[in-house]
């Protein structure tokens, strides 16, 4: 199997996206975990930030700028709020 790695990481177990998990809330400030959510394409922030904690940073469109850090460096990674929720749920 060549690169199939990362088909099998996000394959989801019979669990559906809401229309709440689509129109989530988030102010500046709040702490998240970025949570991707295969169902959904659209904003979908790369496989090697998923379970990276970052802080929401602004709100761009209909999707949130989250502030992660990789290693010695500040990255801005753009996501839909289906892929995040809050740090601590």
């Amino acid at each position: 199997m060549r690169g199939g790695h990362s088909r099998q990481q996000m394959r989801k177990h019979r669990e559906k996206t809401t229309v709440n998990d689509r129109l989530k809330k988030f102010e500046t400030g709040d702490k998240v975990v970025i949570d991707i959510d295969s169902a959904v394409q659209d904003g979908m922030p790369h496989l090697r930030y998923q379970g990276k904690v970052g802080v929401v940073d602004k709100k761009q469109g209909d999707c949130y700028v989250v502030k992660i850090k990789d290693g010695n460096k500040e990255k801005d990674i753009i996501s839909n709020p289906v892929h995040l929720k809050k740090a601590g749920e």
